[in-house]
């Protein structure tokens, strides 16, 4: 029985090629505390869509919420004014504008 399973696959077909997309998850802010950084993070979900938080580049919480706007509005911005009241600092990661063309 077990050798019938291994010869469903058809030739050249590997495992690789059932890899999930992963989204990217969308930074919604980067504030740096003492000595580490801290990145809110929208992440999309089968569910719906998920708060990340990461602390030095390591994934330490991930809430699940339908909505995204609840997300943001709710979750996300809470947590940054939180921790800037606390004394983190935001951290601008916007690109520099090119310089205009007068």
């Amino acid at each position: 029985m077990w050798s019938m399973a291994a010869t469903d696959r058809t030739p050249g077909q590997d495992r690789a090629s059932y890899a999930p997309v992963v989204p990217r998850p969308l930074e919604l802010w980067r504030i740096r505390g003492a000595t580490d950084d801290l990145r809110g993070l929208a992440i999309e979900t089968s569910f719906g869509y998920a708060l990340g938080l990461e602390l030095d580049q390591e994934l330490v919480l991930l809430h699940l919420q339908p909505s995204l706007d609840v997300l943001v509005a709710y979750y996300a911005d809470r947590i940054e004014s939180a921790l800037l009241a606390q004394g983190w600092r935001r951290i601008d990661t916007r690109e520099p504008h090119a310089k205009e063309c007068p």
